[in-house]
């Protein structure tokens, strides 16, 4: 960085003309960018360089003299945030989130679905909760409501012990094990999870997502493979996710049917368990409640979710997790089989990789954004996927223009009505045509927002 403009940047910040910056006011500019005071990176620099060596005196304000501002600029992320160079630029991210606030609250009084009803724990979650978190490839966030209420993952793990089972064995390994298809049907349908040499048709399902995890580091002890899962969350999160005790044993009391995929897959050699060990299938399903139960929050899952749309580079640490060749596979499996048995529906009037749980939560990845959305809020609809989620997801991609395709050959419409002189297939000029070009006009407004 250069010292010029370093020192323009301190200049610009010093509005006392003091010769200092107030620290206050630089978390100010950086919150408006979307970096939170206590996003690690931000507060390690910030306070290593305030406490070093500066006297201040308990309840006084804080400040950096030209040499500090200097030390802390020097994290990358703190220099970008304040030449506006991260995922989003402050006056987008402002625009964005207050999209957000005005869906979250256009949305609280609806009140359509049920929670989930096979185990006591997803019975008696609390309806009214709602929640939705903004993560960007950054670390640039966003929350309202319960977005730091835990909830157990469930589905959404799936995603993320595919990308596991992918960085460990390579595509063409997984790919004996698993399918890459839709299966037609529920996430626990024993007649069309499996193809009939008992491999299960794609990662999203429960008995795909017990192959998955079969493969990962399956020469471990399960306590160890359990913590390499952990570790691997961790790292994409930038804080480690919980257990929820309660639900693994409610799982593990009720899943038969579950078991009964995995004695199936085992039956086949379709699932990588030691053929000897007449308990290994049931240890496999075991192993699936367990990565189930892991207890994230919106806030957190949205990094993981991030983690993914920044091509497997986590937001808070710049650590890349998985190759880019892992989160382009991982995110066009959730594109057409990430929301259950509506995964075809959500792929048309939302046209964006997806993720969801019946804890109620729904994780939208938004690539071409290099952000992701979360939202928490246990009511479900009959495919089990949040109705709320759902919502939110289709009314942030209409306000947007995020849909991937709608807005196809919009700029090349604009373009004609912009030289009047090119005719149309049916006849006639494109200026001629005026009662059309209002509606184009709308079409490449909301798909111009430069998130």
């Amino acid at each position: 960085m250069a010292e010029f403009d370093v020192e323009s940047l301190f200049r610009s910040l010093d509005t006392d003309r003091a010769n200092v910056v107030w620290k206050w006011k630089l978390l100010e500019e950086l919150g408006q960018a979307g970096l939170r005071a206590d996003d690690p990176r931000v507060e390690r620099a910030v306070s290593s360089t305030v406490d070093s060596d500066t006297p201040f005196e308990p309840g006084q304000p804080e400040w950096l003299d030209f040499e500090q501002f200097r030390e802390v600029v020097r994290e990358p992320v703190i220099w970008r945030a304040l030449q506006g160079q991260l995922s989003m630029r402050p006056d987008e991210f402002a625009e964005f989130t207050q999209g957000v606030e005005r869906i979250y609250a256009e949305l609280l009084d609806e009140r359509s679905g049920e929670v989930a009803q096979y185990i006591p724990t997803l019975r008696n979650a609390d309806p009214e909760r709602f929640g939705i978190a903004v993560c960007t490839g950054d670390g640039q966030v966003f929350q309202i409501g319960d977005a730091t209420v835990g909830f157990s993952v469930q589905s959404t793990s799936k995603p993320f012990s595919y990308a596991m089972a992918l960085e460990q064995l390579g595509a063409a390994d997984v790919h004996r094990w698993v399918g890459q298809e839709q299966s037609g049907g529920t996430f626990n349908d024993p007649r069309l999870s499996l193809d009939a040499a008992g491999k299960p048709q794609n990662p999203m399902i429960n008995a795909g997502a017990m192959a998955t995890l079969a493969l990962v580091e399956p020469d471990l002890d399960v306590s160890e493979r359990f913590a390499k899962v952990e570790q691997t969350w961790a790292r994409m999160m930038g804080a480690p996710p919980g257990f929820d005790h309660r639900t693994f044993l409610a799982e593990r009391d009720t899943g038969h049917g579950n078991r009964g995929l995995a004695n199936l897959m085992a039956a086949k050699d379709m699932l990588n368990v030691d053929p000897k060990d007449r308990d290994a299938p049931q240890k496999a399903a075991e192993f699936y409640f367990a990565v189930c139960s892991l207890e994230v929050d919106a806030q957190r899952l949205a990094a993981a979710g991030a983690t993914l749309a920044n091509g497997g580079v986590a937001p808070y640490s710049g650590e890349r997790v998985f190759s880019q060749e892992t989160a382009g596979r991982v995110l066009s499996v959730m594109g057409h089989s990430g929301m259950y048995n509506d995964s075809g529906q959500f792929a048309g009037q939302v046209g964006l990789p997806a993720k969801s749980g019946v804890s109620g939560n729904v994780m939208l990845v938004v690539p071409e954004k290099r952000l992701a959305v979360v939202t928490f809020s246990p009511r479900l609809d009959e495919a089990g996927n949040s109705v709320r989620g759902v919502e939110v997801c289709k009314r942030l991609v209409n306000e947007f223009g995020l849909h991937p395709y709608q807005s196809l050959g919009a700029e090349r419409e604009v373009a004609r009505l912009a030289f009047g002189g090119v005719t149309r297939p049916g006849g006639g000029r494109a200026g001629q045509h005026n009662a059309a070009a209002p509606a184009t006009a709308s079409v490449t407004r909301a798909g111009e927002l430069q998130l």
